[in-house]
């Protein structure tokens, strides 16, 4: 698999994401906003969302994991459901556009894989993402 982040390089005889692809996963991670709460796409997101659909469309071998966090305000039980929820919610999205629901998985993590400090303002907004992976 190469996660967008980069953090492996890819094997010998594995595909290559070009950087415009990696670009556009990259701007999706903080890019994709929801209602407060919910688990409800805010119409701001369509566009970097359609750009992911055409990716998808155009390169029929990538496999997309949708990987759904939360920061730590609230209860972890309900961060978790919340998590999940906006990752099938993104899932969702992608299959009504006409990305084939076999190519995706969501998940969520809720808070337990902050990538920054839940304590500042700055550090939540952060940990509320959705993260996708590729794979090939």
């Amino acid at each position: 698999y190469i996660a967008i982040d980069g953090a492996r390089e890819n094997r010998p005889g594995e595909e290559k994401l070009v950087e415009e692809v990696k670009q556009v996963f990259q701007k999706a991670l903080n890019g994709i906003e929801f209602q407060t709460g919910k688990a409800t796409i805010k119409k701001s997101s369509n566009k970097i969302l359609d750009q992911i659909v055409t990716i998808m469309n155009e390169n029929p071998a990538y496999l997309l994991l949708i990987n759904g966090h939360t920061d730590n305000v609230g209860k972890a039980d309900k961060n978790l459901t919340l998590s999940s929820d906006r990752a099938n919610a993104v899932k969702t999205y992608l299959v009504n556009k006409g990305v084939d629901e076999k190519r995706m998985t969501a998940k969520g993590f809720g808070q337990d894989k902050p990538v920054a400090d839940n304590k500042t303002a700055a550090g939540r907004a952060k940990n509320r993402r959705v993260e996708f992976i590729v794979e090939f």
